[in-house]
């Protein structure tokens, strides 16, 4: 499939040679000179004589290229995010058996030998993509050119009547969701891809974000298609509500976490076109989405046509067809693969999550919550920007709230305007308000914005356990 790949990007090339195919602070790739500078990088990777590259760059055109030389050439590429620690780059080079390091300096490629032992990979291993661990060791996820571009093909050709022309990276390129339904799909529909610096954009450190920045740097842009998260979703629909100006878009891509119905309908009226996904690393990125053509306002909508999903007797849901071929030093993957997340499948067949199976919160009168649910809900109200829900073995549930826009009055009227449309045992009867937004550098979130629960619980026991005392 890499062959069928790199067919179709010459052949964009001779169809529109003047028109830009990469394009960041340092300069723009046009598509008539594509070709020859993916193959410009795999003459320097193949002279270099390494085998296992690690690559450690902020975004840009030249990250693109290395991604796309390594692809081509059948070497094995990890990118390691920029956030890792020291601690956790040193495990996934050792790990991985990284013979050579890629760093970005400036406009520059720079390679780094290292004496790390081969280790066994599983057979077809194009890509290690680590998980975005941050506390103990990351897991590394091996998967083939063929299950990469599987999700680049299948959703170009379900974009492709958006006649998308301009997408702008906003994510990490060492996401995967970026990495292959942005830069990948993005090419095979023979769009621009920016790729400016992530702190250009408005990203602070691996999770704070200044939004200003980020509208400046929308209106700079002018983008067809994002990809984002929730969280940014929110702050970019409150921005808009409250008088802020935004390039008309034609596509945008939410996942990582769990959306709320409201926050999308809320996206849509401010002229936001966004649409839910679901994915994992686990499965080469997307494995659903809404589309203009397929769309279902609260479920992660349609399975892509390569993937096959069943629900087990207990709710989860598992995935065969375009999975992984195994997490890197285990056994090769055998059969489905178990997700740990909580579905349903309607009779269209949208998928509806409903949460983690191991973050159930059972009350203290046996009933079952996905705190994922109550949690999207109160972060579909403009100015909560994170909301984490505890309540096991309780009689009743409370929420941490960072909201720092809002006062104490705002915030408790928005939990009751979402408080009225749950049943009374997923309510969030109480809440404390926590001055600082959590991140993952603290290892209190993950980098596409899941909250680590037991890290939250730990830190923030005593807040949470005031709530349920006798006098409270």
């Amino acid at each position: 499939m890499p062959c069928h790949l790199f067919a179709e990007l010459t052949r964009l090339a001779q169809c529109q040679p003047d028109a830009p195919a990469l394009r960041d602070a340092y300069g723009t790739l046009h598509w008539g000179e594509l070709p020859a500078a993916i193959d410009a990088i795999a003459l320097r990777l193949r002279e270099h004589g390494g085998e296992r590259f690690a690559l450690l760059a902020d975004n840009s055109r030249h990250w693109v290229l290395t991604d796309l030389a390594a692809l081509k050439l059948g070497r094995v590429l990890v990118p390691m995010p920029l956030f890792f620690s020291d601690t956790q780059r040193a495990h996934l080079l050792e790990r991985a058996g990284i013979d050579t390091l890629i760093t970005g300096e400036q406009d520059e490629l720079r390679f780094h030998p290292l004496n790390n032992p081969t280790t066994c990979l599983q057979a077809g291993t194009a890509k290690i993509t680590f998980t975005s661990g941050t506390t103990g060791a990351p897991k590394g996820v091996c998967l083939s050119a063929e299950q990469q571009l599987n999700v680049a093909y299948t959703l170009a050709a379900q974009l492709a009547p958006l006649a998308i022309r301009r997408h702008l990276c906003l994510l990490p390129l060492a996401t995967l969701l970026e990495n292959i339904a942005g830069v990948y799909t993005a090419l095979l529909m023979g769009a621009c891809v920016d790729v400016p610096s992530l702190q250009s954009l408005g990203w602070q450190g691996s999770s704070g974000l200044d939004t200003s920045s980020l509208l400046d740097a929308l209106n700079r842009h002018q983008p067809d298609s994002l990809i984002t998260l929730p969280q940014v979703l929110s702050a970019l629909t409150g921005a808009i509500e409250q008088g802020a100006a935004l390039p008309t878009l034609r596509f945008i891509a939410v996942g990582g976490a769990r959306v709320g119905a409201d926050l999308i309908r809320r996206a849509r009226a401010a002229g936001l076109p966004a649409y839910e996904g679901y994915g994992l690393s686990e499965c080469a990125s997307v494995v659903s989405l809404n589309t203009p053509a397929q769309d279902c306002i609260g479920s992660a909508g349609m399975p892509l046509a390569h993937n096959t999903l069943t629900v087990s007797p207990c709710g989860e849901l598992l995935i065969a067809g375009n999975r992984m071929l195994g997490y890197l030093g285990e056994p090769p993957l055998d059969g489905p693969y178990p997700t740990g997340d909580r579905v349903r499948l309607n009779e269209q067949g949208f998928v509806h999550i409903e949460g983690r199976a191991r973050n159930v919160i059972i009350n203290s009168f046996g009933r079952n919550i996905s705190p994922e649910w109550v949690e999207s809900e109160l972060l579909s109200q403009p100015g909560i920007e994170q909301a984490v829900l505890f309540g096991e073995a309780r009689a009743f549930n409370m929420a941490l709230i960072h909201a720092p826009t809002l006062d104490d009055a705002v915030v408790q009227h928005s939990i009751n305007q979402v408080n009225e449309r749950l049943p009374d045992y997923a309510r969030a009867l109480r809440w404390v308000r926590i001055p600082h937004g959590m991140s993952s550098t603290e290892g209190l979130y993950t980098l596409n914005g899941r909250p680590r629960r037991d890290a939250i619980s730990t830190r923030f026991t005593d807040l949470i356990e005031s709530v349920y005392q006798p006098d409270h």
